[in-house]
């Protein structure tokens, strides 16, 4: 189902579930991030839902909560997001410890080509959430970097929720570039 115009990224809500078949594979990146093997074959084998939450708080910086389920119910951690550019660390149930930073971001601020590409036109206006998501080397013992944009595209003439980023590591020669569809339920 299409994405209502109502649900920008500068209102994002309601539920988003991953397109497998739109989306690029993520299995890759996965095993260069350390997951295991077991966890990248459940996450290969089930599906996505994002339930994201967005609100501004009593200090006046902009949240994007988003709680995420496998199906089966299979629950992940919130990922919560401070859209304030600061980096802040944490430890990821899948990813180990990294640092990580979201802010609002114009396309034509952006540095990567790739990220750039195939927005809808209310992003023109409305912008992209942009992220820079890295291992935390000391604590990881690995050494990988994401950046990562959220908005919205128009795919089979369907809205839809998008998410595209280059994955970097120093175990790969090349950047990994991926692209990530989500279906609106509800």
């Amino acid at each position: 189902m299409a994405c209502p115009d109502t649900v920008t990224t500068k209102n994002l809500s309601g539920k988003l579930r991953l397109n497998k078949k739109l989306s690029d594979d993520i299995d890759e990146t996965l095993k260069l991030q350390g997951v295991s093997y077991l966890k990248r074959t459940a996450i290969a084998n089930f599906t996505l839902t994002l339930e994201p939450t967005q609100f501004t708080d009593d200090d006046g910086v902009e949240h994007i909560d988003v709680k995420q389920t496998l199906s089966g119910g299979l629950k992940a951690p919130v990922d919560i997001q401070l859209l304030n550019g600061e980096e802040s660390p944490r430890n990821d149930d899948l990813f180990g410890h990294l640092t990580a930073k979201s802010w609002r971001s114009k396309i034509d601020d952006l540095d990567i080509d790739f990220l750039k590409e195939g927005w809808s036109e209310d992003i023109l206006e409305d912008g992209l959430i942009a992220r820079v998501v890295k291992s935390d080397t000391a604590k990881s013992g690995k050494d990988w970097v994401v950046n990562e944009v959220w908005g919205f595209a128009v795919i089979d003439d369907v809205r839809r929720f998008a998410r595209r980023y280059k994955f970097t590591t120093k175990d790969r020669s090349e950047p990994i570039y991926v692209k990530l569809y989500y279906d609106y339920v509800e």
